[in-house]
């Protein structure tokens, strides 16, 4: 037990809460709270029962990803429990493992996946179109400060465990900069460490702005009000059972509790039982586990309705209400993420689900084909009767390599058994299941291993096999892009409702500029969220290079002098990853990239002026293609004064172009009449 443990022992603040008190108040009637903890609380086994084969299932997919594969579901006892068969002590029974690499390859090739989201403009007003470019930085830095690239790989993983993954967004008010300071000391009290130092002060808490944030949730821990609805929307409520440590509880609803041993979902050390020739062999498995000083917390949400038309946001703890509110934002905070959508069925589908029939003869067919290879290592003999002495030794003991062996000729001559070839639809049935596994899977040999099933060899029937498998996989990337787009509405919203003030986000911006936008609440108005790229499985990286390589002997990149302009370049180089193209830049690319960079330093407030060394043709194509921009116009309508300042920095240039022509043309009318003076 640790300082802190004896320092909180007797402190557990449920105690002083009871379930005697009135909640809410409906139609005139009160809503007591020990009514509604029995509520939540019933519905919670009930749910728990109805979902119990879905966990079972869940839980055997775990075991078979982690090489737990000598298991089966008892709907007896309702546990996955390891298959103890009566085998021969010469018979194998090891394990295999193909469902691993199979769902290592897809979570590689979801991961690759553009998640970046753009806002689409509610009308084509100027003003809606410059709030949709707002949103879009918020956006952005929503997914820069919660993390979501390293929690992106947690919610593949579980949705490709389990079938679905959730998230649950809120708004976190102890996040984001801080914008000042609380008195929180009575001013009659002092700290303790005032006291001792004999300097009153108040005791100062830092004010923050509050930001978005979103956590983890797995199916374990997920029990809707039915399973036979498919979304979340339509669903009455949803409870989430999960186990916290009792200090985490403290931190989120700052009461101190005293934890007790609770069990839990874990991947643990589990044998599998006798595996062949007298050997156990120990796997990773999924099992229950007991965790110290936990808590199990129970969070009821309840969809808006006609009775609640903000929702219900419930917190239970130990048969005791702690938190009891509206839906932040009246908005259901929870999101799911399937791997594969079941049609009528609240929960997705693993593909581990479909792949365990084919694993399971894939063990039984090799483990044959190693019975029959140990079976002739063994080397067996045919002895004839009296051939040999110590008979009887040698059946027991055998004879060992390199032995000699005194035989009495007139019997006949000892001889090793020779057994027939390994039947060949044992080999095919092998082979057949292997590759049937990569079909079910949606990844063949080409993306699991980059090489080409044998019999292939046409360079359009590769490609074509390249699509089949990008396209299978993509349906489970357009899952995960749906559910992060459905996610991305939630903060948007939530961002909306407890928003207060201006605020400043610090972000990148064009040209790799770092710039800062602000924003209020008002600025967001549109929840058109989409990709601001196409989902690459349906279109991989690889596709489109060959696709840019056939446009470009198509011609459609080049002008009628056949040479390629800088922009087509410059997506070449990008597209081909040859390097970076700034380090291979001409000198007018240099220029070009300049006064992109005060266009964008302009946007920021810092006027341009002509430098001395800018090439003034190029500066002005790049203004005036700034110039004709929405965003300059949204500017031009909010600031004409700045604007104008922007107009006279154009005009500066075209003086001095207009300048350079003329002296080109004195200069060439000049080399014209001194020729016509020598003839």
């Amino acid at each position: 037990m640790s300082l802190l443990d004896v320092f909180r022992r007797g402190k557990d603040d449920l105690e002083r809460i009871t379930n005697n008190t009135p909640v809410a108040e409906m139609d005139g009637d009160v809503i007591w709270a020990e009514d509604v903890v029995s509520y939540i609380t019933d519905e919670l086994e009930r749910r728990r029962t109805e979902r119990a084969s879905l966990e079972l299932q869940w839980t055997l997919n775990g075991n078979f990803l982690a090489g737990h594969q000598n298991c089966d579901i008892d709907m007896l006892t309702c546990a996955v429990v390891t298959e103890d068969r009566v085998e021969k002590v010469d018979v194998e029974r090891r394990v295999y493992n193909h469902i691993a690499p199979l769902m290592e390859t897809r979570h590689a090739n979801l991961k690759s996946i553009n998640y970046d989201m753009v806002v689409n403009p509610r009308t084509v007003e100027m003003d809606d179109y410059a709030k949709a470019k707002v949103s879009t930085k918020i956006l952005e830095y929503c997914q820069s400060v919660t993390g979501f690239n390293s929690k992106k790989d947690k919610l593949i993983a579980w949705s490709e465990l389990t079938g679905t993954a959730f998230t649950m967004s809120f708004w976190n008010a102890d996040g984001g900069e801080v914008v000042g300071y609380a008195d929180m000391s009575p001013p009659d009290e002092t700290s303790c460490a005032d006291r001792i130092s004999g300097v009153v002060s108040p005791e100062k808490k830092p004010v923050k702005s509050g930001e978005i944030a979103f956590g983890m949730v797995s199916s374990y821990e997920v029990f809707p009000s039915s399973l036979s609805v498919q979304e979340i929307e339509d669903q009455r409520d949803i409870i989430i059972e999960q186990v916290w440590d009792a200090d985490k509880v403290y931190d989120v609803y700052g009461l101190r509790v005293d934890g007790t041993t609770v069990e839990s979902y874990v991947l643990t050390p589990m044998e599998t039982g006798v595996t062949g020739h007298g050997r156990t062999n120990a796997v990773m498995g999924v099992s229950r586990e007991t965790r110290d000083n936990a808590v199990r917390v129970i969070t009821y949400l309840e969809n808006p309705s006609r009775d609640y038309p903000m929702g219900r946001y419930i917190v239970v703890i130990r048969d005791r209400i702690v938190y009891y509110t509206d839906l932040p934002g009246g908005i259901m905070p929870l999101v799911a993420f399937k791997a594969k959508t079941v049609a009528g069925q609240f929960f997705g589908k693993s593909v581990i689900q479909d792949l365990i029939p084919y694993q399971r003869e894939y063990n039984t067919v090799v483990n044959k084909v190693h019975d029959f290879i140990r079976t002739i290592a063994n080397n067996g003999w045919l002895i004839p009767e009296g051939s040999v002495v110590n008979e009887e030794t040698i059946s027991q003991n055998g004879i060992e390599s390199g032995a000699c062996i005194v035989y009495n000729a007139a019997f006949g001559k000892p001889e090793i058994v020779q057994y027939p070839s390994p039947p060949s639809v044992v080999l095919n049935e092998r082979d057949y299941l292997y590759h049937e596994m990569e079909y079910v899977a949606g990844v063949s040999q080409l993306m699991v291993n980059g090489a080409a099933p044998s019999g292939i060899n046409s360079g359009v029937a590769i490609e074509n096999l390249r699509q089949i498998d990008s396209t299978r996989m993509s349906l489970t990337g357009d899952n995960i892009r749906d559910g992060v787009v459905a996610m991305a509405k939630i903060w948007l919203k939530l961002n909306k409702r407890f928003s207060v003030g201006h605020r400043t986000l610090q972000i990148v911006g064009a040209d790799d500029l770092g710039c800062a936008v602000t924003w209020s609440a008002e600025d967001i108005n549109s929840y058109d969220v989409e990709f601001a790229a196409e989902n690459e499985l349906r279109h991989s990286k690889d596709q489109r290079r060959q696709d840019f390589l056939q446009a470009y002997e198509l011609g459609l990149f080049t002008d009628d002098s056949g040479r390629m302009s800088r922009e087509f370049k410059r997506k070449a180089w990008e597209l081909f990853r040859i390097g970076s193209f700034d380090d291979a830049m001409s000198l007018d690319e240099i220029q070009q990239k300049a006064a992109r960079r005060e266009n964008t330093f302009f946007e920021q407030g810092v006027i341009p002026e002509r430098g001395r060394y800018d090439d003034d043709m190029i500066h002005l194509e790049e203004h005036m293609r700034y110039a004709l921009s929405m965003d300059y116009k949204l500017l031009a309508k909010n600031m004409p004064a700045f604007a104008a300042k922007f107009d006279y920095h154009i005009a500066v240039h075209q003086e001095e172009v207009k300048k350079k022509q003329a002296q080109q043309m004195q200069m060439a009318m000049a080399v014209q009449n001194k020729g016509g003076m020598e003839q």
